[in-house]
């Protein structure tokens, strides 16, 4: 029987036959292995660096909300500030009016810690009774605008 080597025909019987070392293919092994977790590697960093859950806005009052009472928002699953990211609340006051495109309430910037998470407590922000809302709204470059990515509601008595 014969096979080609890549340049003639060679008799198998009269082939010099080639002895594998059992360390050289460890090491081969090993050098495969490196290369692959060098490859794999950037991409874990960045598949950690991924949000794991949509923002989302709590409220809630030391005891009962009440008018002339405090107000506690807490924000989760946001992007940090510390990326440059920005996040602006609307504090909507309760049972308030609107007039067109005028409501009442105020803005207020929080500083996202690197956890994704912020908390701020409004002291005497509570005006009146009726039911008031938190929205957060955060830029998204990709897109240039300011887009609404979380709301809740609170009541007052």
């Amino acid at each position: 029987m014969s096979y080609w080597d890549g340049d003639r025909w060679v008799d198998a019987d009269a082939s010099p036959t080639i002895a594998s070392s059992r360390r050289a293919n460890w090491a081969a092994t090993a050098v495969m292995l490196i290369g692959l977790i060098a490859l794999v590697l950037p991409f874990g960093a960045s598949f950690a660096a991924t949000r794991k859950s949509a923002p989302s806005l709590y409220v809630g009052c030391n005891t009962a909300c009440v008018v002339g009472g405090s107000l506690a928002v807490r924000g989760t699953g946001f992007t940090p500030s510390s990326g440059g990211q920005q996040v602006m609340l609307w504090v909507e006051y309760p049972a308030d009016y609107c007039a067109g495109s005028t409501c009442h309430g105020f803005y207020y910037n929080p500083w996202v810690n690197d956890d994704g998470t912020f908390s701020h407590t409004f002291d005497s922000a509570i005006l009146q009774a009726g039911t008031g809302g938190v929205e957060a709204i955060q830029y998204n470059a990709r897109t240039d605008k300011w887009v609404k990515v979380a709301y809740v509601d609170y009541s007052t008595r």
